[in-house]
C-alpha cells in the first residue's frame, strides 16, 4: 500500500504565495524543500489542495454512501471485536503461574529490560532486532501463562538524524490478570529464592540490556535500586562486580555494572549466560581465551625449589625429610 505524503495546508499556502509572485513549481519546490514537484504543479496549476484538506476528499468521507459502508464495516467486525473484549475480561493464569518459576523469573527480567508491561492495554510484550530473543521470551510467554502469544514483525518509523532501522520482531499477550500480576510482583525477594530462578531472572535481564566488552561484562539501567539488586544477586552467584556513575545528554544519572575479574567471568558464563546467540558467541570467545591464558600459564611456572637442608640423600636421590 502506497504511504500518502501528509503536506500542510501551510505548505500549500506559502506555495500559492510563491505561485502569485510568478515562481514556477520547480522553484517553489526548491525553496520549500517538498520532494515532490508534480505535488505542487497540482497546486498551483490544477486546482488541487493537499489530500488530507481536499475538498473532494471531505466530501467522499461525508457522504451517505461512504456512511452506510462504514456501518456495513461495523456489523461485520462487532462480533469479533465483542469476542476479543470477552476473551480479554476471562483470561485466567493458571494457579501454579501465580508462584515463582525459572519461566516466570526470565520474564521479569526482560520486562524490567527491554520488554513492556501496560496494564491500560492489557498486554505483556517485547519488540526488539535480535529474533532469538523474542522467540525465547515468547516460549516463556506460553509456558508459563498457558496463553498463545502472538508474534509479527515491524518497521519504526524513521526520525530527525536516522537514516535506517533494523526490522523488529514482536511478540506479546493480551491479559488484564497477567500484566497486573507482573506489576505487583517484589522482584526484591528473588534473593531469597534458588540459583536457578536468580540466574532465569539475570539471564533476561542481561538479554536485554547488557554488553560483552572486550574484557568484561557489562549491564547499564537508570535505576539505582535495580543495579544495586542485580550486583546483589551476581555476588550471591560468586559473580563480583563494580557500579561506576555517568549522566545521560539529559542530565539524568545513569549507572554501569562491570564484570571484569576473569573468575567472575568464568562463573557468570557457566551459571547465567546469553540467550541471543551473538552476545553468548562473544562471551564464549572471551571464556575460550581465559582458559588458554590460564593453561599457559601453569606451563610457564617455573617448578618449585626444595631447600637442601631439608633433604637427605639415599644413595643419588634426594628424599624430603618428614
Amino acid at each position: 500500500m502506497t504511504e500518502i505524503t501528509k503536506y500542510t495546508l501551510e505548505q500549500y499556502t506559502k506555495s500559492m504565495e510563491l505561485k502569485n509572485k510568478g515562481y514556477g513549481s520547480q522553484r517553489i519546490s526548491k525553496l520549500l524543500n517538498l520532494p515532490n514537484r508534480s505535488t505542487v504543479e497540482g497546486w498551483i496549476n490544477r486546482g488541487m489542495k493537499p489530500y488530507y484538506f481536499s475538498e473532494k476528499r471531505i466530501r467522499a468521507s461525508n457522504s451517505i454512501e461512504n456512511v452506510e459502508r462504514m456501518r456495513a464495516m461495523n456489523k461485520l467486525t462487532q462480533h469479533k471485536a465483542v469476542q476479543i473484549s470477552a476473551e480479554l475480561r476471562t483470561k485466567r493464569l493458571p494457579e501454579r503461574a501465580k508462584t515463582m518459576s525459572e519461566e516466570l523469573a526470565y520474564i521479569l527480567g526482560v520486562v524490567y529490560g527491554d520488554g513492556h508491561i501496560s496494564t491500560k492495554q492489557r498486554r505483556v510484550m517485547l519488540s526488539a532486532t535480535d529474533e532469538d530473543f523474542v522467540l525465547e521470551f515468547k516460549a516463556n510467554l506460553e509456558k508459563w501463562s498457558k496463553f498463545e502469544a502472538r508474534y509479527t514483525t515491524r518497521k519504526l518509523k524513521l526520525s530527525e538524524g536516522i537514516k535506517s532501522r533494523k526490522l523488529q520482531y514482536l511478540t506479546y499477550i493480551d491479559s488484564k490478570e497477567a500484566s497486573s500480576f507482573l506489576k505487583k510482583v517484589d522482584i526484591n525477594k528473588l534473593i531469597d529464592f534458588s540459583q536457578n530462578i536468580k540466574c532465569s531472572f539475570l539471564r533476561g535481564l542481561f538479554d536485554s540490556e547488557a554488553h560483552v566488552l572486550d574484557r568484561g561484562i557489562r549491564f547499564f539501567n537508570t535505576k539505582k535500586e535495580l543495579v544495586l539488586l542485580v550486583k546483589k544477586l551476581l555476588e550471591s552467584l560468586s559473580v563480583l562486580s563494580t557500579i561506576t556513575q555517568s549522566k545521560t545528554p539529559a542530565g539524568k544519572p545513569y549507572y554501569y555494572l562491570n564484570i571484569y575479574r576473569k573468575d567472575s567471568v568464568l562463573n557468570y558464563n557457566a551459571l547465567i549466560g546469553f540467550t541471543i546467540k551473538r552476545k553468548q558467541r562473544r562471551i564464549t570467545e572471551q571464556v575460550t581465551s581465559i582458559k588458554a591464558k590460564t593453561e599457559d600459564n601453569k606451563m610457564t611456572e617455573k617448578p618449585t625449589r626444595v631447600s637442601e637442608e631439608h633433604t637427605v640423600f639415599v644413595g643419588s636421590k634426594p628424599f624430603k625429610r618428614a
